[in-house]
């Protein structure tokens, strides 16, 4: 894994983990099982009380890259392609197993496909390059099947409210570089505005800070989404389910500094992150 990659997994870790209750140790451990199933040797295990794919589809990006597939088979849901608000879906687990070659293959321990047997006997091919991401809530923490490698134990946001600026900002650094955006693209006045209105998951939070860097890089609306690669109209209804219209709250002068130069919050090394 190169320097930059190694370094931006290490930081998004500690995000989504925390950084209390000795977090390099956790880190250190989610780490590790992270590389296990890269290597398919074992299965990552994510724990928790949330939707947990979107946090499996982002170890996803971070490890195989965006470009290999994501497929979750999920048999409560319908057969759908994946869009940029979802990932591919395969309510047969055969079916997703085998568009996640190359790639991963992500299951609801509630909700496991009726063939998952099938999936479970071509998952132990050595061969068979997919990397599988079991999502499961906390009363699994203790099943034996689970005890090594360390399962990723994603703690709810409702018990990190002092972390909340934190992640926020360090969404922000992403959402900047991955739309390749000034750093005055992200204010205090915004970060304020995301606690006020989008505090719920981390990927709510991902998602509002990387909206409202393309509504202050973008002329309009039209082209902010265009940026997203979203409907303009998906981007004007989000904005108007929260009353407040950041768009309208231009104080550059309140700007985010690099995380590296004047943050409490950058982790191990000194390299931003990049997808």
């Amino acid at each position: 894994m190169l320097v930059n990659a190694e370094t931006a997994l290490h930081r998004f870790c500690a995000r989504i983990l925390g950084w209390t209750d000795d977090p390099e140790v956790a880190v250190e451990q989610a780490i590790r099982s992270i590389e296990l199933a890269a290597d398919h040797s074992a299965a990552l295990v994510l724990l928790g009380e949330t939707d947990l794919v979107p946090i499996a589809r982002a170890l996803h990006r971070r490890t195989l890259g965006p470009e290999q597939p994501f497929i979750v088979a999920d048999p409560d849901r319908r057969t759908v392609r994946a869009s940029v608000r979802s990932p591919s879906n395969n309510a047969s687990g055969l079916a997703a197993f085998q568009a996640a070659r190359g790639g991963s293959l992500c299951v609801r321990a509630q909700r496991l496909p009726d063939d998952f047997s099938a999936v479970v006997a071509l998952a132990r091919d050595p061969g068979a390059s997919v990397q599988l991401i079991v999502c499961a809530d906390a009363r699994f923490d203790t099943h034996p099947f689970v005890t090594l490698p360390v399962p990723i134990r994603v703690p709810a946001l409702a018990t990190r409210a002092s972390e909340l600026p934190r992640i926020i900002y360090e969404y922000a650094i992403d959402a900047i570089e991955e739309l390749n955006a000034r750093e005055e693209c992200f204010t205090e006045a915004d970060r304020q505005w995301i606690l006020k209105n989008a505090p719920w998951t981390l990927m709510e939070i991902e998602k509002a800070t990387l909206r409202l860097v393309a509504l202050r890089m973008s002329k309009n609306r039209s082209r902010a989404a265009a940026r997203l690669g979203v409907a303009p109209v998906s981007l004007t209804r989000w904005l108007d389910r929260r009353k407040a219209r950041p768009v309208l709250v231009l104080d550059l002068s309140a700007s985010l500094q690099p995380l590296e130069r004047n943050s409490p919050s950058a982790t191990r090394g000194k390299h931003r992150s990049h997808r």
